[in-house]
Order: structure tokens, then C-alpha cells, then sequence
């Protein structure tokens, strides 16, 4: 059963991260999703009445940010919306790490879920990438001064990201393709020529918490090199050099962030001071905040100044959001919970460290690090609550322990034999 459970689980990663919904309307027609998430949460519960394992301290963190969630629902201030989206969304981010710990079992199955998760988001970079350069397709801009606009790539029609989103995407990839590349001649080709492809489609984008993204990125591949110095001025020669064939409005964008840009220094500005204006919402209701999916409703009605008054956006800033949302006790509650991943990322590490793991997991250990770290950078500019990314953080963190626990103990007890001798 492991194993067809595990080829349904990756089926519902490639409909949803491709949204076959949209792009196949009688997939979308039956809920098809739906239908695989209700198949995988029967078998996920028929599996661990097989094999109860002890709560690992990611799982307790996620509990309790789930009742946390449900009780202050009640003293919300709009228990509807709670209700109706912000719950039913959080479910459907935290389906990632339920499903990944459940059907995730060994290191075999963990590379053929990276492998599709990575060809997914592959997918997602190359699609826009292409209708630009055949149908010439944006997708989004953004504001300038002199109420010019600058064209920026975005998702694909069927994809449901904009430029920002995008963005992230490729982030996430770049520390996968550069640490797995090593692992043969023909996927560091691979690595190289889709790397290239990402970086050009960030470009487009027009992200400035992309460019972020990619600057913390760059600093752990670095930090990750036992040859620093000559990887850290490869890599500045090469951003040199690329960002010299941007557009000047593109250039003038990303010296925004910098202070040195001038057709897009409002928007930067912008930034800054409606997340002060958002802090001043979340503290409004300080405890509890206003109930899990409120960020856009209670800043569209007590934003009181700054470039986003009465407008119904979430906070772009994870953090702001959960203080709006669920209150200085969420705040607690999911700073612990980062904290869980990234002591489990550092735990496996020291696992195999010396052993004998093979090439997959030491790499695979390097690009989870690194896209964490991003992560946490990256999440100061966007909004993620009820996004994917923390929940597959923590399942494939849980997966990762249990994956090199077994690596070790198989490894000491084969020395053992060993040095017993056959008798």
C-alpha cells in the first residue's frame, strides 16, 4: 500500500501545483483534489494506526497552532470569515505535512517526491517563460513615477501566481538545482541550462523580495562552499554581468531597494510605510488578533493612513499577518514551530555527518537549509499563513530525522557485525 499511496500522493502534488482544476475543466468539474485529498486522508489514518510514532515536537507545534486557530475563532472579530476561509485554507496548506510524513518513508521515496516537486515548480518557471518569448506575455506591471507602468512576468494563465509568486517559485528551485546537480554529470548539465532559465524569468519578475531571495540564496551557497572566496566572486561577477543586460527600468527597480532608484522609489517607499500602518492594526488586538484570514478585512477597515487605506489586502509580511490574524500567541506559537524545522534540519545534519549517507541526503540537507533560510527572509515581504511552503517545511524536516535516524542505526549495526565477525 506504501507504494500506491505514495504514486497518489505525488498525483495530488502535480494537479495542484499545476492546477489541472483550471486547465482540465472536468477534473475541475468533480473536484478532483478534493477527491485525491479525501483518498489520502483515509489512507494516511489507516496508516498510522499501522505504525504510531511518537509525536515529534513540528507535530505538537502544528497542534497547537491549529487549536489555537479554532478557539479564538469564537472571540474573532469576523468568526464567518474565519469559518469559511481562513480554517478550510489552513487545512489545505497543512494536508502537506500530514500526507508528506505519512507516505514519505524512505530515502527512495523521498527522492521520487523531490523529483516531482521540483519538475512541478520547473514547470511553473518555463511556461510564462515561453509565452513571453512566443506571444509576448507579461501577465502584470507595476506603478512608476510619471504614471509610466513597468511590464512584469507573472504566472501563466492556468497558474494562479503573480509576478511576486513567480518569483518565490524560482527561489525555491535555484538551491535544488545547485546542490543536486552534483550528484551526476548529466543533471549538473540539466542544473546549469534550467538555472539559467530561472534566473532570466526572476529577472523579468521584477521582484524586489525575489532579488532579496536570491541574495540569501547566494550567501548560503557561499557560506555551503569550502572554496568561498573564489564561488563568492563567480557569483558577483556573474550578477554583475546579467544585471547589466536588464532593461533600465528594470535596473532602476531593483536600485530601488537600495535607496538609488528613481521611477520606482515611491513604490519601495510604499512598502515600508503600509506595513508600519498594518502594525498599527494587528495592535489594535494584540492577544488573539482578528481571527485566522482576516489580514485583508481588518486592514481595509482600520488601515487609518499610509499608501493602503480601506483597501482589503493581507499584510505582505508573514509576521504582520500573524500578529493580525492570531495575535501575539500566534506569533509564539509559529516562531517555535520555524524553530522545530530548522533544530530538525540541523539534527539530521549531524546524523550523517562523517557516515557514510551517500550523496542525496548530505545535498538534500545543504538545499533545504538554504530555501529555508530564504524562506525566513523572503516571508518579511510576503504573506503565507496558509501557504504550502511551512507545512511541506515541517513534514520533509520530520521525514529528513527519520530517514537519517534509520541511515545510522543500519550503519552501526552493520560495524558491529563486522567487527564480531560471522560468529
Amino acid at each position: 500500500m506504501t507504494n500506491s499511496a505514495l504514486t497518489i500522493y505525488l498525483v495530488f502534488i502535480v494537479s495542484w501545483f499545476l492546477h489541472f482544476g483550471a486547465r482540465f475543466p472536468v477534473l475541475g468539474m468533480v473536484r478532483f483534489d478534493l477527491l485525491l485529498v479525501c483518498i489520502l486522508f483515509y489512507l494516511s489514518i489507516s496508516k498510522r494506526r499501522e505504525t504510531e510514532a511518537p509525536a515529534t515536537q513540528t507535530d505538537k507545534l502544528l497542534r497547537a497552532l491549529v487549536i489555537l486557530a479554532v478557539l479564538a475563532a469564537p472571540f474573532s472579530e469576523w468568526p464567518g470569515s474565519v469559518l469559511k476561509a481562513g480554517i478550510p485554507d489552513l487545512i489545505k496548506a497543512i494536508v502537506f505535512y500530514y500526507f508528506t510524513i505519512a507516505f514519505v518513508k524512505t530515502e527512495s521515496d523521498l527522492k521520487k517526491f523531490i523529483f516531482v516537486f521540483l519538475a512541478c515548480q520547473v514547470f511553473r518557471i518555463l511556461e510564462p517563460l515561453y509565452l513571453h518569448f512566443t506571444e509576448g506575455y507579461w501577465g502584470n506591471s507595476a506603478s512608476m513615477a510619471d504614471w509610466s507602468s513597468l511590464d512584469r512576468l507573472s504566472g501563466a494563465p492556468s497558474d494562479i501566481v503573480n509576478a511576486n509568486g513567480l518569483a518565490f517559485i524560482v527561489c525555491t528551485v535555484l538551491p535544488f538545482l545547485y546542490f543536486l546537480s552534483g550528484l551526476s554529470s548529466r543533471l549538473k548539465f540539466a542544473s546549469f541550462l534550467v538555472g539559467a532559465a530561472a534566473i532570466l524569468t526572476l529577472s523579468l519578475t521584477g521582484s524586489r523580495s525575489g532579488m532579496v531571495g536570491l541574495a540569501v540564496i547566494l550567501f548560503g551557497i557561499v557560506i555551503k562552499s569550502k572554496n568561498r572566496v573564489t564561488v563568492g566572486l563567480f557569483l558577483f561577477i556573474a550578477v554583475a554581468v546579467g544585471f547589466s543586460f536588464l532593461s533600465p527600468d528594470m535596473q532602476d527597480r531593483y536600485l530601488s531597494l537600495v535607496g538609488f532608484g528613481e521611477k520606482n522609489a515611491a513604490t519601495a517607499s510604499d512598502r515600508t510605510e503600509g506595513t508600519e500602518a498594518q502594525i498599527r492594526v494587528a495592535s489594535l488586538r494584540p492577544l488573539l488578533g482578528y481571527g485566522l484570514g482576516t489580514s485583508a478585512e481588518a486592514n481595509a477597515h482600520y488601515t487609518t493612513q499610509g499608501p493602503y487605506v480601506g483597501m482589503a489586502m493581507p499584510a505582505h509580511n508573514l509576521y504582520v499577518e500573524i500578529a493580525q490574524e492570531l495575535g501575539i500567541a500566534g506569533i509564539v506559537v509559529f516562531v517555535m514551530f520555524i524553530y522545530s524545522i530548522v533544530t530538525g534540519f540541523l539534527k539530521s545534519q549531524r546524523m550523517i555527518a562523517g557516515r557514510d549517507a551517500g550523496k542525496f541526503l548530505p545535498r538534500l540537507i545543504d538545499a533545504m537549509q538554504v530555501w529555508l533560510a530564504m524562506n525566513i527572509v523572503f516571508s518579511f515581504a510576503s504573506y503565507g499563513l496558509t501557504s504550502y511552503e511551512w507545512y511541506l517545511f515541517g513534514g520533509l524536516s520530520v521525514v529528513l530525522q527519520r530517514i537519517t535516524s534509520t541511515t545510522t542505526r543500519l550503519e552501526c549495526s552493520n560495524a558491529r557485525g563486522s567487527v564480531a565477525g560471522p560468529f
